[in-house]
C-alpha cells in the first residue's frame, strides 16, 4: 500500500476491504472516474461520477472539468456527510490510474491552496444562493479531510468480494442490497422485516433469538452451506443476523469450516483485522464456536477417511485457501 503526501493531506492506495469497511451509507465522497456508461452499469454505493477527461485536454481544461464537477456536486448534495476519507476508484487501465493520481493531487491542492488551481475563478460564484459552491466544497475539505483513498484494483477489485458482515445501518430492501451487489442474505426469523422487500434476493432465515443462551450450532451449519453455495454460483452474501456481533459469529464459523487449519482464535483475529467496526467478543458465542469447530473438524476428518475408502459417502466441504470478507 503506497502513500504520498501533499501538505497535511495524505493519499493512500487501499484495498477493497478498506473501502468495504467504510460506512458507505453515511455518504462518504466516493468518486467513480470510469466513463459514464460504465458507471451506469454498476458502481459503489453513494459514488458519484466524474469521468476521466480526454488525454488531449490541456491542464487548464482538466482543472476546469474538476471545477465544474465540484460545483455540480455541491448543487446536488451540498457537502459530503462524511468527508474523510475521500475515495477515488476507476479500473485497471493505466490512463485511468494516472487520472486517479492526478485527481488525488488536485483534491489535496483544493484542501490546502485552491488558488493554485489555474481554473479557479471567484467570479463564477452562485449569486442566487449567496455563496460560492466551489469555496464551500474546498472549505469542507480543509476542515475535515485528512486522507484521499485510491482503490487498488478499481471497481473490479471491489466486486470480487463475496462475503459481507452487515449492520443495522444497511437498509434491508432489494434496491439497496442490489446496489451493493448482494444476491443472498442471512437473517433471523425473529427480526422485524418486510419480506416482500426482498424481491430477487435469496434469503436464509435462521430460527435463532438475540440472546446469549441461544444454541447456534444448527444455524452455523446451515449458514456455511448457504454461503458456500452462493460463492460457487458467483453470488455475494450479506450476514445480518440481528446485530453486527451476532452476525460475526456466522462469518467466523464459515472461516473455520472452510479454511484448513484455521482456529476460532485466528478467525477472530482475521475478522477484526478486516472489520474495524466494533465487534463485541462477548456476543459472538465464542465458547460455542470452539465446541462447534472441534465437532466440525472431527466430521470433516471422518468424511475424508470415508472418501479415501471409496464408500461413496463423500460430502464436498468447499475448503478454501483464502476467504475475503468485508463490512458495510
Amino acid at each position: 500500500m503506497s502513500t504520498t503526501n501533499a501538505h497535511s493531506c495524505k493519499t493512500r492506495w487501499v484495498s477493497p476491504e478498506d473501502v468495504f469497511n467504510l460506512p458507505l451509507y453515511e455518504h462518504h465522497l466516493v468518486i467513480d472516474i470510469r466513463q459514464n456508461e460504465e458507471y451506469l452499469r454498476g458502481h459503489i454505493v453513494s459514488a458519484v461520477s466524474y469521468p476521466s477527461p480526454s488525454r488531449e485536454c490541456t491542464e487548464k481544461e482538466r482543472e476546469t472539468t474538476l471545477f465544474d464537477f465540484v460545483r455540480s456536486y455541491v448543487e446536488q448534495y451540498a457537502r459530503p456527510e462524511n468527508p474523510n476519507p475521500v475515495v477515488i476508484y476507476g479500473d485497471d487501465r493505466l490512463e485511468t490510474q494516472s487520472h486517479a493520481e492526478w485527481l488525488s493531487t488536485k483534491l489535496c491542492t483544493l484542501k490546502n491552496d485552491r488558488k493554485r488551481i489555474v481554473a479557479y475563478d471567484r467570479s463564477r460564484s452562485d449569486e442566487e444562493h449567496g455563496y460560492d459552491g466551489f469555496e464551500f466544497f474546498c472549505e469542507t475539505l480543509a476542515d475535515a479531510t485528512n486522507e484521499i483513498w485510491v482503490l487498488d484494483g478499481g471497481y473490479e477489485g471491489f466486486q470480487s468480494q463475496y462475503l459481507f458482515l452487515g449492520s443495522r445501518v444497511v437498509p434491508l430492501n432489494a434496491s439497496c442490497l442490489s446496489q451493493l451487489g448482494i444476491t443472498h442474505v442471512i437473517v433471523s426469523d425473529r427480526q422485524e422485516i418486510e419480506w416482500e422487500e426482498f424481491g430477487g434476493i435469496q434469503v436464509l432465515r435462521c430460527a435463532v433469538r438475540d440472546v446469549d443462551s441461544e444454541r447456534m450450532a444448527p444455524c452455523w451449519t446451515s449458514c456455511v452451506e448457504f454461503i458456500e453455495g452462493a460463492r460457487r454460483s458467483g453470488g455475494r452474501v450479506m450476514v445480518m443476523l440481528h446485530g453486527r456481533s451476532r452476525s460475526a459469529s456466522v462469518v467466523m464459523a464459515y472461516l473455520v469450516r472452510t479454511t484448513a487449519g484455521l482456529s476460532v482464535e485466528l478467525a477472530w483475529e482475521l475478522l477484526t483485522s478486516k472489520c474495524w467496526h466494533l465487534i463485541d467478543r462477548a456476543l459472538v458465542y465464542y465458547d460455542q464456536l470452539k465446541v462447534w469447530s472441534e465437532e466440525e473438524v472431527g466430521l470433516s476428518s471422518a468424511r475424508a477417511i470415508a472418501d479415501q475408502k471409496g464408500t461413496g459417502d463423500h460430502l464436498e466441504t468447499g475448503v478454501a485457501t483464502t476467504t475475503t470478507t468485508g463490512c458495510v
